[in-house]
């Protein structure tokens, strides 16, 4: 009996940091670096690139919206496939997934899973690239601050797309025990914004893009493994069917490739000496490389 309590005690210490202390500190320290800027900005030669990096987000956020005008049949394909995929999970394994999920829970994965959970809240997207961006601004680091600047990118842009499913669509949750079928559209209650994972994407799009920036195959296996286990997380706390899933990843992998190829565009076109080109950049035509 002891030993049940320990290990109890212990899972909810690990569950409260996961779930509650890490995502507040990072809203706070990133919250002191927004801060802490402005005053430290006039004592290095960074105010004028600070200012060309808004207007690279302003510019990538126009080419990453009006990318779907430009799609051609491959990238119309490859939607039709995610699609597919979406619909096929929702006919026969969202209730099977979700059934073996809740029958599956161990001591473990209760005190592992809000690793997963972590991962894909919104403060961790935007802390990790704000960490990276300034800690690359002020050491003078275009690279690193480049990076900084994608996943920032990535993840603001993923959840734009997927807040705006989630309201127009209305699925219900799992844990509302209503089954998978039911929407109710245009809804601004979380119980029915199952439809697309937030946090799939989220994490997704945050690996995919450190993943184009960083091109090395260790860093992207582990990097959409631990994507991967968000997913994992959001299907065993009853908080989303593998269909969301599955569609919050894509757009996550969607968005950080192609916030990542645009990135590295225009670090290639800085380092010759070129203008940074207009023209919109179609979502679909990538390939992963590991």
């Amino acid at each position: 009996m002891k030993l049940n309590l320990s290990v109890h005690h212990r899972q909810s210490h690990f569950q409260r940091f996961f779930n509650d202390v890490l995502p507040s500190c990072t809203v706070r320290l990133l919250m002191l670096l927004l801060v802490l800027f402005p005053a430290v900005a006039p004592a290095y030669p960074c105010a004028e690139t600070f200012s060309d990096d808004l207007t690279g987000f302003s510019r990538d956020f126009g080419r990453i919206f009006s990318a779907p005008a430009h799609f051609d049949g491959d990238d119309w394909l490859v939607i039709t496939a995610v699609a597919g995929a979406a619909t096929a999970s929702a006919f026969f394994l969202d209730e099977p997934a979700r059934d073996y999920a809740q029958s599956h829970h161990t001591p473990f994965l209760d005190s592992a899973m809000p690793l997963g959970d972590t991962y894909g809240r919104l403060p961790t997207g935007y802390g990790i690239g704000s960490i990276i961006y300034l800690g690359g601004l002020l050491a003078g680091a275009e690279d690193v601050r480049l990076t900084g600047r994608a996943v920032i990118e990535a993840h603001t842009f993923a959840m734009m797309i997927t807040g705006v499913l989630k309201a127009t669509v209305g699925r219900s949750r799992p844990f509302r025990n209503e089954g998978n079928s039911v929407f109710s559209l245009f809804s601004f209650e979380n119980a029915n914004w199952s439809f697309p994972s937030g946090h799939a994407a989220s994490s997704f799009a945050i690996s995919s893009a450190l993943s184009s920036r960083i091109h090395r195959p260790w860093a992207s296996a582990g990097l959409y493994a631990l994507s991967t286990f968000t997913c994992m997380q959001r299907v065993y706390d009853d908080k989303h069917w593998l269909s969301d899933t599955i569609v919050g990843a894509a757009i996550g992998t969607a968005v950080g490739l192609a916030v990542g190829h645009l990135i590295n565009k225009e670090e290639n076109e800085r380092n010759q000496g070129g203008a940074v080109l207009e023209e919109p950049f179609p979502l679909a035509s990538f390939t992963i490389r590991f």
